[in-house]
């Protein structure tokens, strides 16, 4: 007998985790199945804005993220050639004041933790860990998965089934029948540095911002403010690049070679330099069919350039939840997840479109560069903030 408040979670990344702490304060049940025989404690950078930090405060991990996070007092834009400052955004206490919560820059391994550590001391959610979705079959009474534990095949049954395992998922195929995430042509570099060999010029209370043509950078604090995080985007050699590899640093250092020297110090002293491939998924449907639902990446894959990606998966997470506790029919009831989808896909689109702008004007080539940075220093901080509103102060 299938439990009618039962639901089965693909992936234990961000969104899965989040997910199911939200579908559990809800009053369900929920397996959360995870691939990973174990979790890799080192990961990149993320930036949580106020939209993502209001539900993760619901969920009662804010405390514990803002010991590991830090609080930028603003995101300097630089120049990358003479390094000049073009204009500040402010965060901190202008964040809060405008949004009721601070704008932060975590690890995305303590977020993880921080998720990781709620789902196991809630008595409604298990992990599997080391178990992989083949596939998922619906039936009259909600879903089968066929999850496979090592050598392993076994069969878990539930009445809804949540496909958050990310970019590369494969039921986003297998089972949705969507086409795979693919290669945008560009290319993030990324690196972790101790706070103090970063120069001078880079205060470790600010994220920066750096524009170049057909590149950006962005660098800024986390672990508590004893690392920075540093990521370099460009234009990729190598299209067919999936995953992240260890990288040699002379096709950096070639590309970085005419920007400002306190940069290319910085890029010099810095090593330990991985390649991330930054890929992009579209639809051709809706995020859910019956019984079945994506979330997060799985559904809509975005580049980075709009820093949300994050953000709308915990966004997901919670109108997910939301939809399906305001429910009269069944776990898997197709008005729920109408209205989930119906209350997403707007946002969504808006947040690629200007994930996609923001990429174009970063990485402008002169003349325009010069039109831009005139035009930016004209336009008051405050308003360089309030442009965000509509994404930071969002509510569920």
């Amino acid at each position: 007998m299938i439990e009618s408040r039962s639901v089965l979670v693909s992936g234990g990344g961000i969104g899965g985790l989040t997910a199911a702490l939200c579908l559990a304060a809800t009053g369900y049940r929920v397996s959360i199945f995870e691939q990973a025989a174990k979790f890799d404690p080192i990961g990149a950078g993320i930036q949580l804005s106020p939209n993502a930090l209001r539900i993760l405060d619901q969920l009662g991990i804010g405390k514990t993220l803002r010991l590991s996070a830090t609080t930028p007092q603003a995101i300097r834009i630089l120049g990358a050639y003479r390094g000049k400052k073009l204009a500040e955004i402010p965060l901190g206490g202008e964040a809060i004041e405008q949004y009721g919560l601070p704008y932060l820059c975590i690890n995305r391994s303590d977020l993880h933790s921080a998720l990781l550590a709620a789902c196991r001391d809630n008595s409604d959610i298990t992990l599997f860990l080391g178990s992989t979705v083949k596939d998922c079959v619906e039936h009259q009474n909600g879903v089968s998965i066929l999850v496979q534990h090592g050598t392993q095949v076994e069969t878990h049954r539930g009445a809804l089934f949540v496909c958050a395992d990310g970019m590369k998922s494969k039921l986003r195929t297998d089972v949705f029948g969507e086409k795979p995430a693919f290669h945008t042509g560009y290319q993030a570099w990324r690196a972790m540095v101790p706070v103090e060999n970063i120069p001078a010029a880079y205060p470790a209370e600010y994220s920066h911002l750096i524009w170049a043509r057909g590149a950006h950078a962005i660098f800024y604090p986390v672990h508590a403010g004893r690392y920075v995080n540093i990521v370099i985007v460009t234009k990729a050699k190598d299209t067919a690049l999936e995953n992240t590899v260890a990288a040699a640093t002379a096709d950096l250092h070639k590309m970085t070679r005419f920007w400002a020297r306190d940069l290319k110090a910085l890029i010099s002293a810095t090593g330990n330099w991985s390649i991330w491939p930054i890929l992009e998924t579209r639809h051709t449907g809706p995020w859910y069919r019956n019984s079945m639902v994506m979330i997060g990446d799985a559904a809509h894959g975005m580049p980075p350039y709009a820093a949300q990606g994050a953000a709308m998966a915990i966004e997901d997470a919670k109108i997910l939840a939301d939809c399906l506790a305001r429910s009269t029919g069944n776990l898997g009831d197709q008005e729920a997840l109408k209205q989930f989808y119906s209350s997403r896909k707007q946002r969504i689109r808006k947040l690629a479109k200007l994930a996609t702008a923001n990429r174009e004007i970063y990485h402008m080539g002169f003349p325009f560069s010069t039109a831009r940075n005139i035009g930016l220093k004209l336009i008051p901080a405050k308003k360089l903030l309030a442009r965000q509103s509509w994404i930071y102060d969002w509510k569920a």
